[in-house]
This record gives structure tokens, sequence and C-alpha cells, in this order.
């Protein structure tokens, strides 16, 4: 019992900041948009789901954590600065997430800080100069605190809370909807492509590995480009997140990155 009443706090502020909105804004939808990303990210979904986007004339957001790049994170290969780099050289977005993949509500303000700035610093020196604007929120976690800390930090960050993306949404915590094998079908996301055609959303697709029997957050290759075909025969307009902000918010995606160019540059 004393051990619940610590933790209530946290959990009340952990729900508030699902429901609470820090940066609501009214999206300018006249037609659905969707989004494919992934997190953290796998070297199998650089391997398998890129060549799948760009097959269907697409491009996807992938969400870079440097401290994990070249390196094994629960099994996985995650995709080095050098694949990265490639990716962003074909069209692709190189989001952030955080340099260590940290718990954001677990860890201290400054310790946020300094890892994000790490991110960003190497993010814009593996793309030549491109400050990342979309952020993923590392196993979709956040608080009051924390959500306030990064309202502002880039031009949209996603979480895991499942939905589209439509009237009001909340910049600082967009909502989604996961790709894997083991939750969702080919009928199912069939369904929800319906929603969005009856009533413009935009809808963010996200995953991580992307293999042949892949993990419990993750999907196959045939499973994802099933989805890939199916968005492409309704002809909707697929965009990176940085691209799709741009769009539905009636702003330039790359105001982060102006903003972050020193005086004169």
């Amino acid at each position: 019992m004393i051990e619940f009443a610590r933790e209530l706090p946290g959990r009340v502020s952990r729900r508030l900041s699902r429901i609470v909105p820090f940066r609501p804004t009214r999206l300018r939808l006249d037609r659905p948009v969707v989004s494919f990303t992934f997190d953290d990210f796998p070297l199998s979904a650089a391997e398998a789901a890129a060549p799948a986007l760009e097959d269907a004339g697409m491009r996807g957001t992938f969400y870079y954590a440097g401290g994990l790049a070249g390196r094994l994170e629960n099994g996985q290969e995650i995709a080095g600065p050098d694949v990265a780099a490639d990716l962003f050289s074909r069209g692709h977005e190189i989001g952030a997430h955080t340099h260590m993949h940290i718990d954001v509500h677990r860890t201290s303000n400054g310790v946020i800080l300094s890892d994000l700035a790490l991110n960003k610093r190497e993010i814009i020196q593996l793309t030549g100069g491109c400050a990342p604007t979309s952020f993923a929120y590392p196993f979709g976690r956040l608080d009051l605190r924390s959500k306030f800390l990064l309202r502002n930090e880039f031009t949209s960050l996603r979480g895991i809370q499942t939905g589209v993306n439509a009237g009001v949404a909340d910049l600082a915590h967009l909502k989604a909807q996961e790709l894997y094998d083991c939750s969702s079908t080919v009928d199912s996301m069939s369904r929800l492509l319906d929603r969005i055609e009856r009533r413009p959303g935009w809808i963010i697709f996200y995953t991580h590995d992307v293999k042949a029997n892949p993990t419990d957050i993750g999907c196959s290759p045939t499973y994802f480009r099933k989805i890939v075909e199916l968005v492409r025969r309704r002809g909707l307009t697929v965009e990176t997140v940085r691209d799709a902000y741009g769009r539905v918010t009636g702003q330039g995606a790359d105001t982060q990155a102006r903003a972050d160019e020193p005086e004169g540059g």
C-alpha cells in the first residue's frame, strides 16, 4: 500500500500527460495523410522497410538514437550512422529519439536536455546540417514534467497512444498506430484507412524491426509491404512526419532547423 501511494503521483502525471494538450493545434486536412515511422531504428527497418517504401514512391521517418547506433538492443542490430546518412540521402527523414534511449519520465531535466543536445548534434552531422524537427518519446512514455520540458524542442513529438490525428491535435504528443504482426492485421488497417477517407486525418504508423519472425514490437517484410500496397492503391498522400507537419499545420517544416542556425547562418 505504501509503495502504491508513492507511485500514485507519477501514475497520475503519466495519465494526464496523454490527456492534457500542451500544443493544441487545429489541423488543416482536406484529404488524408499517412506517415510511416520506425523507432530506434533496427537495421532490418532500413534494409527491408525503406526499399518497400521507395518502390511505392514513398519515404519514411526513422527515429535515431545515437547511443544505440551500431549496437545490439533487445537482440536487434541497430542501424549505424552510415546507414542513417544513406537513408537521408535517399529522401527519408532522420528524426530524433534520445541519444541513450532514456525513459524521459524517469530522468531529470538536465540529463534529458544534455542527452537530446548530443543526439541533435549527431543527426546534424550525419545529415550534412539538417537539424531534426520530429521526435518520438522512447518507449512511448512521458509525464507532465517531461512533456512540458520537451514541448517546444521539436515541431512535432510522437507517442504511442493509439489514434488518428484529426481536428485539434496535440503536437506535443501526436497519436500513432502500431504496425505489429502480433496485434494488427491487413483487414484492421484497411478499416482504419476507411475511417480517414471518410473523415480526413493524419495517421502515423510506427514499428521497430521489419524481418521474418519479427519481435512483438515489429512486423514481417511481407506484412509491411501489404500495408504499403494498401495505402498506395487508395491513392493516399504519404509523407515523412516533417513534411506532413508542414502540410497539416500550414507552417514550414524547416522552422526548427532555421531556429537552430546561428545568426547570420
